[in-house]
């Protein structure tokens, strides 16, 4: 059985964040800048050359980082919505619950709270404008949580109430 981050989704595609890269950028331009005025520019004590020389240094690590962890999202394409993965935890005593909800897509109609911890995981994929969403639910079973249901996409109403409910 595939996992929810596995999914794939004729609608769904990865594009660059552009505050990431935007932000990349600068720390960049900023790490750059340190290092050349370090290297290009007397000064008095020794140590003012190696601070900036570090500091510079760091930024271009962090844009380099920045870059290549945080540059590229999930977006739903039709409105270009990027798209969020969260989880909840439940009791494991929910598990058959959460199963009829899910596969009933009524999530207005006796949804548990979520816990803290549980044995119980639900994975969702929602989309920040509320047009897409995917959930699937897992079993915590010999040390690793397992797919109890396959992917199952949801409509624009059962996304809506379903963020509605979790939101609490």
């Amino acid at each position: 059985m595939n996992t929810i981050k596995e999914f794939t989704h004729p609608n769904l595609g990865i594009r660059f964040d552009v505050k990431n890269v935007v932000l990349s950028a600068l720390l960049l331009a900023l790490g750059l800048g340190l290092m050349y005025y370090a290297l290009n520019f007397e000064f008095q004590g020794e140590n003012s050359a190696a601070t900036l020389l570090g500091l510079g240094a760091g930024a271009i690590i962090a844009a380099i980082v920045c870059y290549f962890v945080g540059g590229k999202s999930l977006y739903f394409l039709p409105t270009m919505s990027k798209v969020e993965f969260k989880s909840w935890h439940f009791d494991a005593d929910q598990l058959a619950n959460l199963k009829q909800i899910i596969v009933a897509g009524k999530f207005d109609a006796g949804m548990p709270s979520p816990k803290e911890i549980g044995n119980v995981r639900m994975d969702a994929m929602l989309a920040e404008d509320k047009t897409f969403g995917a959930i699937q639910l897992y079993k915590y079973t010999d040390l690793m949580y397992e797919p109890q249901t396959e992917v199952r996409v949801l409509n624009i109403s059962e996304v809506e109430a379903l963020a509605q409910i979790l939101k609490k």
